[in-house]
């Protein structure tokens, strides 16, 4: 039907004139040649049909004057010589004419049939049509709640996680960056390893000043020692002067012999004690080396507290930046939730009016289903007339057949009136709804109509308004220009309503994520890039290179002079040589008193030899050895110092000249890592947006319910009623009332052929015969005809 409506009417829609019609600006003649113009089609579908029904009524009118004219009583044979000539063999003809009638009638009942499926169909779509639009309107504010609930949570708790996730980082800044930062240098400038190698030093410091505490414990010792050899070697020279001066003449050159000038302690044991650099060295190597990297290391490990304490209040702005652009995400979403609530409120609005409206519609649907049933019943009453007349022709009442054919063909000039009058109604209202609505509903994907009724200026809106414009009047500072033809089309593929609707002149979620035109936040990064200052760290070697440095100097100790002092006998006299002297002497003397002194002079000096040289002996061997190996110790010791002293330098050197780059390195790392955050959520939202968060496809299923009910169940039950009674009424027109009349004209002639028979059975003599008898005196019609025909058994 739609295609049959698209070709019978080829005329656009009447836009200008719907707009006169609702602004009152209808004229005359302009507006009216204009109706006339775009109803024309209808028009003349009205005409046609109006010249349909009256073909009955002319036929049975042509009939009546024919029957008015005839005064005799051949007046059915003048009225069926008229329009039905006689044919011969009348009883097969007569059989046949009643099985056609009998299936045009089963054909007007088919139709008759259709004819109530589509009004109980109309029916049933106009009792749908309240539970449809509530669950329509059901549906849009479902749909409205659920697409401004997708978009805020799109929008709004990704911001909420944004601002959670900066308070963390920033919270934990000290991992995040102070750390880093503190790894970084110590890998790439070496300080840890120059740290532990310090620790081998300490080590062998702790070793040096062991073995110099030890030397100079040996050293005391021996001290001690060589002051009470020295005083007991003294004692015994005085006592070998004193022999001498006792000695006789005699003797007296061979106490001559024996020579004290020499017998005198000539070793110094206290001359390493005096040795200040050795004393530097014990006292400085340990403790203080010990207590500088201590102090090195805590003042490194303190680099991410200092980081912390430098970055307070640029990281307080930058959280107050983002706390504030969050707060400015929260105020711009709650448009959302006006528009949303506007909506929502105009929706159950109209709900209301379409359901007061919806109870005028159902009385006025009641109305039409009670006439077009009313119509129904008649028509089928009408068939029953003729069946009943076909039962009685087929029996032996043919005079009841007759009668009732008549009354039938009186009924079918009445129904067909009623039939075209309400199908010439039912058409305009049924056609009119197609061309006007159904077309316009289903002019996809243009939407042409729809496009010039609703859109941008529209002719059924004031102030040449379009149909969002008037949605959102009593919002401010809310349009959305956006073509209805648009919305439907992308509706209809499930795009996003942020997309379809341009919801971007409403709430830009592009700009709205712009982290990166954040100029108070870009701001505050760039603080945070210069607020990082690792100054702290080119004194940290400070403390312990001087310390090496006085640790190089004062290992820088003479040992091998040292070693050469001692290695020189303890005694400048041979005690033993001297021992066996005073006892070779004391053989050869003759006094025997000085003999004796002699001998007790040599065993004194052998005690003394043993008590007290002969230590002083062994631990002058053994500070030698300490010398000896404290110098072989000292050698590659200061190797190290220089070594470390290297690799302080070059540590301190790549931090005071790199140290500031890889902090900003580290700092730039951090700062996007924050970044990434905003980033994150930027892209969630332009993607949820864009693709996911509100697609719009149950608007077009309201939509596409609402227009097949309208049209698919309703408007096409309509279509289907006229259409039926079109086809009701041509088959009344042109066979069913030609073939009643027709079959009575022959039941006519069956009931005086047989009046005749009786007569002629009855009576004697030639009797005129209903063929042959005189129309009236006047009359020259009769016709001598042949004798009467044997009589016939008229039952099937």
């Amino acid at each position: 039907m739609s295609e049959f409506f698209y070709l019978i009417y080829p005329f656009d829609f009447p836009v200008g004139l719907i707009k006169d019609i609702v602004w009152g600006e209808f004229t005359f003649p302009y507006s009216f040649l204009q109706s006339i113009k775009v109803e024309s089609t209808f028009l003349a579908f009205i005409i046609a049909f109006a010249c349909i029904a009256l073909v009955i009524p002319s036929y049975l009118l042509v009939l009546g004057i024919l029957s008015l004219f005839s005064r005799s009583r051949c007046d059915d044979e003048m009225e069926t010589g008229a329009l039905f000539p006689v044919a011969e063999n009348t009883n097969c003809n007569d059989k046949a004419l009643v099985v056609v009638t009998l299936l045009i009638v089963l054909v007007c009942c088919v139709l008759i049939s259709g004819m109530a499926v589509s009004n109980e169909q109309a029916r049933e779509a106009a009792s749908d049509g309240r539970n449809v639009i509530s669950c329509a309107c059901a549906d849009l504010a479902s749909w409205l709640s659920a697409a401004a609930r997708e978009l805020h949570h799109s929008l709004v708790p990704p911001v909420d996680l944004v601002l959670h996730a900066y308070k963390q980082d920033l919270k934990n800044v000290i991992p995040l960056l102070g750390e880093p930062i503190q790894q970084a240098i110590s890998s790439e400038s070496g300080i840890d390893l120059v740290f532990d190698s310090l620790v081998d030093i300490i080590s062998e410091s702790l070793d040096l000043s062991s073995k110099i505490s030890i030397l100079r414990d040996v050293s005391v010792r021996a001290g001690s020692l060589a002051s009470a050899a020295s005083d007991r070697v003294r004692d015994l020279a005085r006592q070998i002067e004193n022999l001498k001066k006792h000695c006789t003449l005699k003797d007296l050159p061979l106490c001559d012999t024996i020579n004290t000038n020499s017998l005198e302690l000539k070793m110094k044991f206290d001359l390493i004690l005096h040795e200040q650099q050795l004393l530097e060295l014990r006292t400085l190597g340990v403790e203080n080396l010990t207590r500088a990297i201590r102090i090195a290391r805590e003042e490194f490990k303190t680099l991410p507290s200092a980081i912390l304490a430098q970055t307070t209040q640029v990281r307080e702005d930058i959280l107050r930046d983002v706390e504030t652009r969050r707060q400015a995400v929260h105020s711009s979403a709650k448009i959302l939730s006006d528009i949303v609530r506007h909506l929502t409120s105009g929706l159950h609005t109209i709900a209301s009016q379409l359901e007061s409206s919806l109870e005028r519609v159902q009385r006025y649907e009641f109305a039409r289903w009670t006439l077009m049933l009313a119509c129904i019943v008649t028509f089928g009453f009408v068939m029953v007339l003729i069946l009943m007349a076909l039962l009685c022709g087929c029996g032996h009442a043919k005079n009841h057949a007759k009668r009732t054919l008549k009354v039938s063909a009186v009924w079918l000039c009445l129904a067909s009136l009623i039939l075209w009058g309400v199908v010439s109604s039912v058409f305009l209202i049924a056609g009119h709804a197609e061309v006007y609505v159904c077309h316009a509903l289903w002019d996809a994907p243009q939407y042409e109509t729809l496009t010039a009724l609703l859109d941008r200026p529209s002719p059924l809106l004031p102030k040449n308004e379009g149909i969002f414009d008037a949605m959102f009047r009593e919002l401010e500072n809310i349009t959305i220009d956006v073509s209805v033809k648009d919305v439907l089309r992308d509706c209809e593929k499930d795009r996003p309503a942020y997309i379809v609707f341009q919801l971007d002149k409403i709430l830009d979620v592009n700009k709205e994520t712009s982290y990166f035109e954040w100029e108070e936040l870009q701001a505050d990064f760039r603080r945070l890039s210069s607020s990082i200052d690792v100054g702290l760290l080119k004194t940290i070697s400070v403390s312990f290179s001087k310390l090496l440095n006085q640790m190089l100097y004062v290992s820088d100790v003479n040992i091998a002079k040292y070693r050469m002092d001692y290695n020189v006998p303890v005694v400048s006299k041979d005690l033993p040589s001297l021992v066996d002297q005073l006892e070779n002497i004391a053989a050869q003397v003759t006094d025997l008193t000085t003999a004796g002194r002699l001998e007790t002079i040599a065993s004194r000096a052998q005690r003394l030899y043993l008590t007290n040289i002969k230590p002083l002996e062994q631990l002058r061997a053994d500070v030698v050895f300490k010398l000896t190996e404290l110098e072989l110790q000292l050698s590659p010791f200061r190797r190290k110092l220089n070594i470390s002293l290297s690799h302080i330098h070059t540590a301190q050197f790549y931090i005071d000249n790199q140290g500031d780059v890889i902090a900003q390195k580290k700092v730039s790392m951090y700062i996007s890592r924050l970044i990434s955050h905003a980033a994150g959520w930027r892209t969630h939202v332009l993607i949820s947006t864009g693709k996911h968060a509100a697609r719009c496809r149950p608007l077009y299923a309201v939509y596409s319910a609402a227009r097949s009910l309208l049209c698919s169940k309703y408007v096409s039950s309509l279509h289907g009623w006229w259409v039926c009674g079109f086809f009701l009424g041509v088959s009344w027109c042109t066979a069913l009332t030609p073939i009643c009349v027709k079959l009575w004209r022959a039941y006519g002639r069956r009931i005086r052929a047989h009046e005749a028979m009786t007569l002629a059975n009855l009576g004697s003599g030639q009797q005129e015969t209903p063929t042959t008898a005189l129309c009236d005196d006047n009359s020259t019609w009769n016709t001598p005809g042949a004798p009467a025909p044997p009589p016939r058994n008229d039952s099937w």
